[in-house]
């Protein structure tokens, strides 16, 4: 297992009486290579269990490891664990401060150690797995991108320090949908090709639905539910319960088989869910 939480309990302002426990006993796995999402309304937990995965919050109880050690037992290198554990926060094109191109993207790997031609070629993997040209953009500003470059800059100075893991915090969000499409596509090209480790946080059922293998689901600090994307939205009446929605496709599906079509649901592509309803009223 490549990261696992036992027992995993945070409490923010602990002892006071705003005291919020938002994590309550979690106990998960991922594996090397998954693509996996977390899903939740807002305020179940999400944002506080990924930011445990690399040490940015520590646990008031239980245990967080990394290919089987306690990431908080004995002697604790937290910059060598965010090397290898790399989380992406919403909207970060505001974190961008550097004077160019270059230098932001290079900020990371800079802090591993490395310079000269090593350190270039970090920026420039970093750049062109994105999709953005390494000498067309490093020597532009970052704050005279448009809004999706500026997304894009942002995932190449985490992808430039070759993580294992990379934890994306709602990524599209308040993209327009062809930058949303671009980004997400890039990311699963990456999860492909180079066997990334991908968690996925969001609140887009339709990205998530299409994108990750296995979900966790969240509600009130809570482990709910857990299983492919087939297995939590048939369980329409738990996801409801908590105040999510099915990924609008899904409902489609399920929409005809209530009506007496014998239709499967598990399908989360237009295109797989199209000839399954062609081949459907076709034959009948």
């Amino acid at each position: 297992m490549l990261i696992e939480t036992r027992n995993l309990t945070h409490i923010y302002m602990p002892g006071t009486p705003f005291q919020v426990e938002a994590l309550k006993g979690i106990n998960l796995g991922i594996e090397r290579g998954e693509f996996v999402g977390i899903i939740g309304e807002t305020g179940s937990g999400k944002s506080t269990l990924v930011q445990h995965f690399n040490g940015l919050l520590r646990p008031n109880s239980g245990e967080v490891l990394l290919e089987g050690r306690n990431i908080w037992a004995g002697e604790i290198n937290l910059r060598q664990i965010r090397s290898r554990v790399a989380l992406l926060f919403q909207f970060p094109e505001h974190q961008l401060f550097e004077e160019t191109v270059f230098k932001d993207v290079a900020f990371g790997p800079r802090n591993l150690g490395l310079d000269g031609e090593e350190l270039e070629g970090r920026v420039r993997y970093g750049l062109e797995l994105m999709g953005l040209d390494y000498q067309a953009y490093k020597d532009r500003s970052p704050f005279n991108l448009s809004g999706g470059e500026k997304r894009r800059v942002a995932m190449a100075g985490i992808l430039a320090m070759k993580p294992e893991v990379v934890i994306l915090d709602e990524p599209s969000a308040g993209m327009d949908p062809s930058g949303r499409r671009h980004l997400l596509e890039q990311i699963e090209t990456l999860h492909r090709e180079e066997n990334l480790t991908v968690v996925l946080v969001t609140h887009n059922m339709d990205e998530v639905s299409r994108l990750a293998k296995r979900l966790f689901v969240f509600s009130g600090g809570q482990l709910v539910l857990q299983g492919s994307p087939a297995e939590v939205f048939n369980s329409t009446a738990i996801i409801k319960e908590i105040g999510l929605d099915l990924p609008p496709l899904t409902a489609l599906l399920q929409k005809l088989k209530e009506s007496g079509q014998n239709i499967r649901t598990d399908l989360f592509s237009l295109e797989e869910a199209g000839k399954e309803i062609l081949q459907h009223y076709q034959g009948g």
